[in-house]
Parts: C-alpha cells; sequence; structure tokens
C-alpha cells in the first residue's frame, strides 16, 4: 500500500493515506516516502513492529514504541510494513493516526469496533471458504498459485469506472472488498493474492512499483524454492470478459516483467528462474484434462496445445484464433484468418470447417448452444452444438 508521511511538528507524526491506482492508465499518485530505520535499534524495531501489530489486531486506541531507541519519524514505516505483511488489516485508518515522541501512538480505524469484529469474522469465513474451493489437499506449490491466481481473475472485475471518475471506495484497495464485492483496482488483487496464498503456506510477498509509467501494485511468490512474479491485476481482462483468463504476468522471471515494470528489485528475493515462461506465450487459453489449450501471443494467434507441464507442445490449427471455447469433443473458434468467422475442428484439430458467415467474439457455451456476440452489431447470437 502506498503512503506518504507528513510531519506537522518536531512532536507528532500524521500518517496520510494515498490513494491507489490503475494498472491500465498512467497514475499521478505519488510514492511513498522512504524513511531510514537504518540507525534504530534491531530489537526495538521488532518490538514495536509486534506490539502494533497486536494493538491493530487488537483493536485497540493506543500503541506504544521505545522513544530512546526508535525516533517517533520511524514509527510510520514501521506500521506501514505492518499492513504490507498483513494483508488481512483493511480497517487501520492512516488519517489521525499519530505518533508523539514520548513513545505514545493513538490509532484510528475506518469503521466501529463492533463492525469491525463482524467484517473480519466475515472475511475469514470467506478466505477459508475460497481455500477450500479451490485447494485439494496435497496440490503442489505450482497448482496453489495457479489456482489462487485464477479464481481473483476469474471472481473480480477491475474497478475502471468508479477510478475514472476518481471515485473509487475504500472497499476496492483492499482484499476484504475484493473478497466480499468482487471488484477492486491494483492494490486489492495484489493483497487479496497475498492473504490468500500465505493461508495456502505459500510465502508472497506484496510489491509496488510502476507500470507503463504509472505507481502499481502486484506480487512476488515462491514455487517450490524458486520466486516468480505474478501480476494478477494485469491478467484480467478491461474490461471483464467472463470465463477469461490472461497469463502474460503469471509466474514471471524478473527479466520479463522489467519490460513494462519497475520496482526497486533489492528489496526482494532474487527471480530468475523461467520455469513457467511458457505462460507468457498463452493469448488465449482453455484446460481440458492434461492439456492447455492456447492461441499464442508469438505465433499470430496460432492455435496449440501442450501437457500442463509445459511439454508436448504441438500446433494444432494454421489460423489467428483469439477467441475460442472447448467442448467434449470439438474446438468452436472464431477464425481471424478468414473474417473472424465461426468454425469448428476436432480437439486434435482436424476436421476444420465453417459454421457461420458472421464475425463473431466472446464465445462461450450454455447447455447445448454456442453463445457468441457479432462484432458489428454487438448483438449475441447462437449455434446448436454436440
Amino acid at each position: 500500500m502506498f503512503k506518504k508521511f507528513f510531519f506537522v511538528s518536531p512532536f507528532i507524526l500524521t500518517i496520510l493515506f494515498m490513494q491507489c491506482f490503475s494498472a491500465f492508465a498512467e497514475g499521478t499518485l505519488t510514492e511513498k516516502n522512504e524513511i531510514s530505520v537504518s540507525s534504530a535499534d534491531a530489537k526495538a524495531n521488532k518490538e514495536t513492529y509486534n506490539h502494533i501489530f497486536q494493538a491493530i489486531t487488537s483493536l485497540k486506541d493506543t500503541a506504544s514504541f521505545p522513544s530512546q531507541s526508535i525516533s517517533y519519524k520511524n514509527v510510520g514505516t514501521i506500521i506501514n510494513q505492518v499492513l504490507e505483511d498483513h494483508p488481512e488489516i483493511f480497517y487501520f485508518k492512516h488519517e489521525g493516526t499519530i505518533a508523539y515522541s514520548n513513545g505514545k501512538i493513538e490509532l484510528k480505524y475506518k469503521y466501529p469496533v463492533k463492525k469491525i469484529k463482524e467484517m473480519v469474522q466475515n472475511q475469514d469465513a470467506k478466505v477459508k471458504q475460497i481455500l477450500k474451493q479451490m485447494i485439494k489437499p496435497g496440490d503442489s506449490d505450482f497448482n496453489k498459485v495457479k489456482a489462487i491466481h485464477d479464481y481473483i481473475v476469474l471472481n473480480t472485475a477491475y474497478d475502471w469506472e468508479n477510478y475514472t471518475k476518481g471515485q473509487v471506495p475504500d472497499a476496492s484497495y483492499t482484499a476484504y472488498g475484493l473478497m466480499m464485492n468482487g471488484e477492486a483496482v491494483c492494490e486489492g488483487y495484489a493483497q487479496t493474492m497475498q492473504l490468500l496464498l500465505k493461508k495456502a503456506g505459500i510465502e508472497a510477498y506484496f510489491v509496488t512499483g510502476k507500470a507503463n509509467g504509472g505507481a502499481h501494485a502486484w506480487n512476488l511468490v515462491k514455487v517450490d524454492g524458486k520466486y516468480y512474479y505474478v501480476d494478477s491485476t494485469w491478467d484480467d481482462p478491461v474490461p471483464n470478459r467472463a470465463g477469461e483468463i490472461s497469463y502474460k504476468y503469471f509466474l514471471t522471471p524478473a527479466a520479463a516483467l522489467k519490460k513494462d515494470h519497475s520496482w526497486d528489485e533489492k528489496q526482494f528475493p532474487a527471480a530468475t528462474s523461467t520455469k513457467y515462461s511458457y505462460f507468457q506465450d498463452f493469448y488465449t487459453v482453455k484446460e481440458s484434462g492434461d492439456f492447455f489449450y492456447y492461441s499464442s501471443n508469438k505465433d499470430n494467434q496460432k492455435l496449440y496445445r501442450m501437457k500442463k507441464d509445459g511439454s508436448g507442445k504441438k500446433k494444432l490449427l494454421n489460423v489467428s484464433t483469439p477467441y475460442f471455447v472447448l467442448t467434449k469433443n470439438y474446438i468452436y473458434l472464431s477464425n481471424y484468418s478468414n473474417g473472424g468467422y465461426l468454425y469448428q475442428a476436432k480437439l486434435d484439430g482436424t476436421q476444420l470447417k465453417k459454421i457461420n458467415n458472421i464475425h463473431s467474439i466472446d464465445l462461450y457455451v450454455e447447455k447445448d448452444k454456442l453463445i457468441f456476440t457479432n462484432k458489428a452489431t454487438g448483438a449475441k447470437g447462437s449455434v446448436k452444438i454436440n
């Protein structure tokens, strides 16, 4: 979470909240003011961190710090670290929180204590529900990360309308808001990813920096001893398209992410593994059994299939296929090598044939019908399928 610290006197520190930002437009957010804590006693720093965490999670009005070892000027940095490490804390209020030079901290909250307790209980229940739904006993680190990434993308709409109006509600910046309302901006995506992964036993970090020139937030995760970056916000299509997931920013090494993201890499473990770089070639992807079917970013959206371990890559169709769906026996696709018309083929890519003369997009299956949108008119259409 981005914060800016404003020193109102030699004795009082007021911590002001700075609004979040969109990953899809350049932002004007002021970067957080880094306050050095290198001179602070390490033991006192840890003690203060723990005391602040306990006070906030117990909803106390005050906390304290050893003023003989830590300057009040460093308290804001410690509070920030508590919040970045614990995305389940959605109710802390920066404005009005004050640290005094005598070691006292006055804490403020966004809601009444009774309401916070109810909201925390609801959040805990939602986390348990999501993990039970998405994580199976014995799941690998990879399966856990992918399941949680996919859940967030499929169940969240980027709060674009409110962002463009400058009216993003506070909830959209939090994991609580994303899980309860299904809507968020990048901070909410990254906090939810961090929270769910940590609860699933995966090491995960909240990362802030810039993307395409705008302030942004994403995650660093650990999978089988190696670190990778994940940007679930940028893997969620805008406008929201039901059932569509991008993997361009899923389990990427730092070198790939740096093409359009910038951050202080030295703050985090090195992410150099390219084991899952094949995900960055997925433009549109669907799963069937042990296989990924995907249109290739590198090959003009031609349709490929590979095993889920990244082996057995095979081109199925030599036509541009940005939109497609799978059924038990068939692939249904918009053939952009021929007007975007609707085609069908067997799952092995054979028996390709045209089934309409309409530029068809946004495909999905509903019972025994393939639903599509007419690109020219915006009207819905359907074709009966096997």
